[in-house]
C-alpha cells in the first residue's frame, strides 16, 4: 500500500502526549473524536473539513506499558478516506510517536461492507478487520 509514515520524539510520557494528538491542534485546527471503535470523527483546519470514524483505540497505560494505539480513517466529502494509525512507544523519559497514513480503499477491491459509524457508507467498502 502506498503511503506516508513519519516518526518523531517528544520529550514527554505517553500519556501526555496522548492528551495532545487527540485534542485540537495536532491532527487539525478542529478535533472531534468518539475516543472508542465505531465512533465518529470530525476535522477542520483551513476550510477544509474532514469526517471518519475511529477503527481502534487503546490510551497510554501502565499495564501496557504506557504503549498507546490510535486507529482512525479520514476524508473530505467524495474523495478516497486514509487510514491513519498513530502509535505511542515510551522511550526512556520521551515518547516516540509514529504515524502512518495510507488509501488502502484504492488498492483494495473490496465491496459490500460499509465502514462503520454515521455517514461511514460515503468513504466506501471496507474490511472491518485487516487482521
Amino acid at each position: 500500500m502506498d503511503g506516508i509514515e513519519r516518526e518523531l520524539v517528544i520529550d514527554a510520557p505517553p500519556p501526555d502526549v496522548w492528551e495532545v494528538i487527540t485534542a485540537p491542534g495536532w491532527l487539525a485546527d478542529e478535533v472531534e473524536f468518539e475516543l472508542s471503535p465505531g465512533g465518529e470523527a470530525h476535522f477542520g483546519s483551513g476550510g477544509e473539513v474532514k469526517s471518519g470514524w475511529v477503527e481502534d483505540v487503546a490510551p497510554p497505560e501502565s499495564d501496557r506499558g504506557n504503549r498507546g494505539r490510535l486507529v482512525f480513517w479520514w476524508g473530505i466529502p467524495g474523495e478516497p478516506a486514509s487510514r491513519v494509525e498513530v502509535t505511542l512507544e515510551p522511550e526512556r523519559a520521551a515518547t516516540r510517536v509514529r504515524v502512518i497514513e495510507t488509501r488502502p480503499l484504492e488498492v483494495l477491491d473490496l465491496t459490500g461492507i460499509p465502514l462503520p459509524g454515521q455517514g461511514g457508507s460515503i468513504h466506501g467498502p471496507a474490511m472491518l478487520s485487516l487482521a
